[in-house]
């Protein structure tokens, strides 16, 4: 999570179920960022610090969809109350999802093997450097 352009709060972690679907195992991620924002939101209120509406980000249309409209699906009957947390939310404008495609997401890289321009275009994001080409073909003698 960032507060402005400062981070305030990051975990990884392994997952200790297995997920059959991945729109299930994203939407369980956004509730677990949803509720850790409610509790910032909650500490700041406390400290009198104002903040605009909170984004979150998914690369995973299934599940940002899923937040806009709660028609049970067949599919996602079994996660029924997070769909109704989330919707609750969005719906109350206390939260935005916003859908973002895989290619930009700069965590994908640290979960998943990336190549040639899908790197480059990700490298200096995390502010990783290319190493320069260092050549002795260029120095000039001093005498």
């Amino acid at each position: 999570m960032y507060f402005g352009s400062n981070l305030v709060s990051w975990s990884s972690h392994k997952q200790n179920v297995v997920s059959r679907r991945n729109t299930k195992a994203e939407y369980h991620g956004i509730v677990v960022v949803l509720a850790d924002i409610i509790w910032l939101q909650s500490l700041l209120n406390e400290l009198h610090i104002s903040c605009t509406m909170p984004k979150i980000y998914s690369n995973n249309l299934g599940a940002v969809l899923l937040s806009a409209n709660r028609v049970m699906h067949s599919r996602s009957k079994h996660f029924d109350i997070d769909i109704h947390f989330v919707y609750d939310h969005v719906q109350r404008k206390h939260v935005s999802l916003i859908h973002i495609p895989a290619r930009f997401q700069l965590a994908g890289v640290f979960t998943k093997p990336i190549f040639g321009p899908s790197f480059t275009f990700v490298r200096p994001k995390l502010m990783v450097l290319e190493k320069p080409i260092i050549s002795l073909r260029d120095v000039k003698q001093i005498t």
